[in-house]
């Protein structure tokens, strides 16, 4: 540890170095931060600032869903059978978990170093069923954290994993600089919209001019619950693999 000067700029250089090693600690696929003071009239800001309102960073955690089980992505079933799709929503619960235990060290290991931190889970997160929306959205944080783009099936697409993605974040009053964008590439153009041809309710539509995503999310969440499940548009998402072919 080097001495502290009179007025404390020693001690400061440490706890940065300390905060720099505690993220460097995280055990997950893929991070991100979003500064807070750049995107302060932004959702994201607004929402982070109200549940903590020293806010000064958000950090995204992410970890890659396997493609030997988002194969099996398949929304019918019988009552009572054994379907294959069950193998991905035990998977994901166990990505979930990694990713929910990530935040819980990251959240202790900053209140060791003086910071706050509030740590949103990747699985059953506090949501508004009136309208379908989440507390943070975690996939807009990621976009201004530089870590993909938002496709035409809503979700994320990041160039390591396509859409094979979960996330989870972390609200905290440590500022921390946004990480470096990742290409503005959007596949859906070259994939021409496998999403909104295979969707079983048609509740994916291409978007129009100026729209990110078109999606009916009431009728989608309606399927959802009556088919016990549905994940079509991620199944057939080929966005990681049209990433690779763009680079090579």
């Amino acid at each position: 540890m080097c001495q502290v000067d009179i007025y404390g700029g020693a001690r400061v250089v440490d706890r940065l170095d300390e905060l720099k090693n505690l993220i460097d600690s995280i055990k997950v696929d893929k991070v991100g931060f979003v500064n807070l003071n750049a995107h302060r009239n932004t959702a994201v800001s607004k929402t982070a600032i109200e549940l903590l309102p020293d806010a000064k960073s958000v950090i995204v955690l992410a970890n890659e869903l396997f493609p030997e089980v988002v194969q099996y992505l398949t929304s019918g079933r019988k009552m009572g059978e054994l379907v294959m799709r069950d193998l991905f929503t035990r998977n994901a619960d166990i990505v979930n978990g990694d990713l929910d235990w990530e935040a819980y060290k990251l959240v202790k290991g900053l209140h060791k170093l003086g910071y706050s931190g509030i740590p949103l889970t990747a699985g059953d997160a506090p949501f508004d069923t009136r309208f379908l929306e989440g507390m943070l959205s975690y996939k807009s944080s990621a976009v201004l954290a530089g870590m993909g783009v938002i496709g035409w099936n809503t979700m994320l697409l990041t160039p390591e994993f396509g859409a094979r993605v979960r996330l989870s974040c972390v609200v905290t009053d440590a500022s921390l600089e946004k990480t470096s964008s990742s290409e503005d590439y959007l596949p859906c153009f070259d994939c021409k919209g496998a999403c909104v041809k295979v969707c079983p309710v048609q509740a994916l539509k291409q978007p129009g001019e100026g729209e990110v995503c078109s999606i009916d999310k009431y009728l989608c969440n309606t399927y959802l619950a009556s088919s016990g499940g549905c994940a079509e548009c991620l199944r057939v998402c080929p966005a990681d693999k049209l990433y690779k072919n763009k680079k090579s």
